[in-house]
């Protein structure tokens, strides 16, 4: 796994992320995203579901709205705070994922999507805790950044020189995320656990000239619509998504089960 900084600290990041983001175009976004379509097909409708680390609540609403009964927990009391001005009746929560109010066995399915990565002393609560709260065949809907070739081989180098730069400048730099293999991902971040790999695919946008990944790594790429890209930013997303959509691929995303008894 590939060990990211940045030149904000935690909470800097979570500012920064989602005050310059509208409820409603985070949850436009989600129909363009590929792994909405595993949600649709194998999300249970007559179970409790969890997302949790749910951000802005994009997939909360939109999940709900498509009849699944589902709640949302984050740790950034802000974001929940503008969630419940956006809409008062939506099933969002304070708390941490690593100890939450659930009793063992009580969720069909949990979602994590882009959380674990951001413990800098590892994830095992995290993912022990999504262990004890599904139930026996319940499935976990799980991403995390991606380290693909495009970004060993250019973002990275990259960073490494602007980060340089800035220490240079002064600032200081602060941990961020991990990034992972699909092989770390089911082997270091499931298997370790004992869950059961079900599928394995990228997490991106469905449309050739668009890249989460590019998109993340390359702010002056931004056009003034969040996740859309200048025609430089379009046209390398589309040149590398024609070739394999791994290579700009933003993150892993693993649909996996804990197993029957």
């Amino acid at each position: 796994m590939k060990k990211i900084y940045t030149i904000r600290d935690i909470k800097q990041q979570q500012s920064h992320l989602w005050n310059q983001r509208a409820v409603e175009k985070e949850v436009a976004a989600c129909a363009n995203r590929n792994i909405a379509e595993q949600f649709l097909r194998h999300l249970p409708k007559d179970e409790t579901i969890l997302e949790a680390g749910c951000g802005l609540g994009a997939w909360v609403i939109f999940l709900q709205e498509k009849g699944y009964n589902i709640a949302g927990v984050d740790n950034d009391e802000k974001v929940l705070e503008r969630l419940k001005a956006w809409k008062p009746s939506l099933d969002v929560f304070y708390g941490d994922i690593r100890n939450l109010p659930y009793d063992d066995g009580s969720l069909g399915a949990c979602i994590s999507l882009g959380v674990v990565e951001h413990f800098e002393e590892g994830c095992d609560e995290a993912m022990l805790e999504a262990w004890r709260l599904l139930r026996p065949g319940g499935l976990l809907f799980f991403a995390v950044p991606m380290e693909n070739l495009f970004r060993k081989v250019i973002a990275h180098p990259l960073r490494r020189l602007y980060l340089k730069w800035r220490t240079f400048k002064g600032d200081s730099i602060h941990f961020a995320e991990y990034r992972y293999t699909r092989t770390e991902v089911r082997k270091d971040l499931l298997e370790k656990y004992g869950f059961e790999i079900l599928e394995t695919t990228w997490d991106d946008f469905l449309p050739k000239d668009m890249s989460l990944g590019i998109w993340t790594d390359f702010p002056h790429l931004h056009a003034a619509e969040t996740y859309t890209m200048n025609l430089f930013g379009r046209a390398a997303a589309f040149f590398f998504n024609s070739i394999s959509r791994w290579l700009v691929s933003g993150g892993v995303f693993i649909l996996a089960r804990k197993p029957v008894e």
